[in-house]
């Protein structure tokens, strides 16, 4: 099948939009370089077009100083369709930015394709979402080269330089009859609305019925976050590790990946969303959150105990958002698990004072991360509800639930008993962690409650997953501070 569009509407100015050499990039998110055309990019005949290298494709524009990243670059329908697309050059004086690519369909039958659902394909007007700039519009415009477009519209420079359309369709087939292994080329030039002033940033979405596509727009000289941070000018203390870190309050209109806070300081118990932005030509990533407390000009990770292996990029232009729930007792579930997760972490009993919350994209840096101060008390540390205390002169028992409980983990004991010095460091919001994947546990919790009551060692009867976690996994006795007294953990009960 070759069926060119109708050149009804075809105007002076779309001539120059044959073709040049097509770059591209293949699809899935682990890749760490999208396909990217600068601008300059030669516009002079036309190239057989290469799959796509990368989940996005970049191209920094000539007529303006904005960046577009398209996303995906490939796509596969619930009817056996795939669809591949991608920037093949940037815009200038003479033409649009342009979109080359093919729908081929991969069954081994004929199938009848709905086109007007694919997003990006069919569904070429796009919006931005409520809470940007939702009266602005981009459109996939098709050429004269796309296999599927019914009309092509005529393209206008406006007074702006940007590149726009003079009306709005419709242009493309709704349904188109393919067979077994049938490809058909696809061509579109990126354009604004009608009469739409400028080209405001922000991200544009192409919904279709079962996946969306988006163009993500940013000032290409500008692309740093707006706001100043009420940290501005704060030194922080290295965080620990050997990463690099990009703090928000450091970072300018130049910074290409930030994390962005929703507010900088909150009083608990608060919620506060923080987003990640990336406005680099790259994918970035490992992904992973974590959340510091900054204590006496020392960083301490509070959560999450544990991450799984799994590595998350973003793709350019891709923004995620991570949302800390906050409490200063005990925390109220809301869906989110307590060990921390992709979208978010709920934590009980953090007290007042300055934490970061680190996201694991950055460029040039290795990671992004932003300050905020939460307000409140410092954590009470009294015994969880489940255990019972025994208190003997200077020495306290304490029995948890798990202890005679005849499940498996078998039933353990440990003793902490105070000492002169310890060179480990734990702060409350460290020790009191019920997490799943909590590294102390509340045999650890339980112990140092009864100690800040006057007791000089304290047996603890529970279980052995609990007695791991106080005393570590390693033969010898463990010893550490805790706020300014120090102790040490052992197996067993003392003879």
């Amino acid at each position: 099948m070759r069926r060119r569009a109708l050149l009804s509407s075809l105007a002076a100015t779309t001539a120059a939009l044959a073709g040049c050499a097509s770059s591209g990039d293949d699809t899935g998110r682990t890749v760490e370089n999208p396909q990217t055309t600068k601008p300059n990019t030669s516009t002079s005949g036309d190239a057989p077009s290469r799959e796509p290298e990368g989940y996005a494709s970049v191209v920094e524009l000539e007529t303006g100083p904005r960046t577009y990243a398209f996303a995906p670059t490939r796509q596969r329908t619930d009817d056996g369709v795939e669809v591949a697309l991608w920037f093949d050059r940037t815009a200038t004086a003479d033409h649009p930015a342009r979109l080359r690519g093919y729908l081929e369909n991969r069954d081994d039958y004929a199938n009848p394709v709905d086109v007007e659902w694919i997003p990006a394909v069919g569904r070429v007007h796009g919006r931005q979402p409520s809470g940007y700039d939702h009266e602005a519009s981009l459109h996939f415009a098709p050429t004269a080269n796309n296999d599927l477009a019914e009309t092509v519209p005529e393209v206008v420079r406006d007074e702006s330089g940007y590149w726009r359309v003079e009306d709005l369709g419709p242009w493309m087939s709704e349904t188109v009859p393919l067979d077994a292994g049938e490809r058909v080329e696809l061509e579109y030039v990126l354009v604004g609305e009608p009469r739409m002033p400028g080209r405001p940033t922000g991200t544009y979405e192409f919904r279709g019925r079962d996946e969306d596509a988006r163009v993500a727009v940013w000032d290409t000289t500008s692309p740093g976050p707006e706001a100043e941070s009420r940290f501005a000018g704060r030194s922080v203390p290295a965080l620990p590790g050997e990463s690099s870190v990009q703090w928000f309050h450091d970072a300018d209109e130049s910074a290409e990946v930030f994390v962005r806070p929703e507010r900088e300081r909150a009083e608990l118990d608060a919620r506060v969303e923080f987003e990640v932005v990336n406005h680099s030509h790259e994918s970035v990533g490992c992904g992973h959150w974590n959340l510091h407390k900054l204590v006496d000009g020392e960083w301490f990770r509070v959560a999450p105990s544990l991450h799984l292996s799994d590595c998350r990029s973003l793709a350019p232009g891709d923004r995620q958002s991570w949302s800390l729930r906050a409490f200063n007792g005990e925390a109220v579930p809301a869906g989110e698990t307590g060990g921390g997760c992709r979208d978010g972490v709920t934590r009980g009993y953090l007290g007042g004072g300055e934490y970061a919350v680190v996201a694991g994209y950055g460029h040039p840096a290795d990671e992004s991360a932003a300050l905020v101060e939460l307000v409140g008390d410092p954590v009470e540390v009294v015994p969880t509800e489940d255990a019972t205390v025994e208190v003997d002169g200077d020495a306290a028992t304490v029995t948890t639930s798990q202890y005679g409980d005849g499940e498996d983990p078998p039933d353990a004991t440990f003793t902490l008993t105070r000492v002169a010095d310890a060179d480990e460091r734990l702060i409350a919001e460290q020790l009191m962690d019920l997490g799943p994947f909590s590294s102390a546990g509340r045999g650890l919790w339980n112990a140092v409650a009864a100690a800040t009551e006057g007791a000089e060692r304290v047996v603890v009867r529970t279980d052995e997953r609990d007695a791991d976690g106080a005393v570590g996994f390693e033969e010898g006795p463990r010893r550490f501070t805790f706020r300014g007294q120090a102790y040490e953990v052992t197996r067993g009960e003392p003879e």
